[in-house]
């Protein structure tokens, strides 16, 4: 059972070792972007919550799109495609 804990358990391989890259899951950024009145951007982003899409702490500050003037916020999700 100690063996369990050992420090080197968790070391990396060494240098000579090849790396199986078809074993590292490949990380695909979606960014998500809302857009609308201050209400409807924390509407959303409380339903996305509560769905279990995106947390709400996820989300960037509101600041004002620049095109329209109106709110935005921008949430980023890595999906595993492997």
């Amino acid at each position: 059972m100690t063996e369990d804990f050992r420090s080197d358990h968790f070391a990396a391989p060494p240098p000579d070792t090849p790396l199986d890259c078809d074993s590292v899951p490949v990380q695909e950024p979606v960014r998500l972007i809302v857009v609308s009145s201050r209400r409807g951007v924390t509407s959303m982003i409380q339903t996305l919550h509560l769905r279990g899409v995106v947390s709400a702490h996820e989300w960037t500050a509101l600041q004002p799109e620049p095109m329209t003037g109106k709110w935005m916020s921008v949430a980023t999700k890595y999906l595993s495609l492997g």
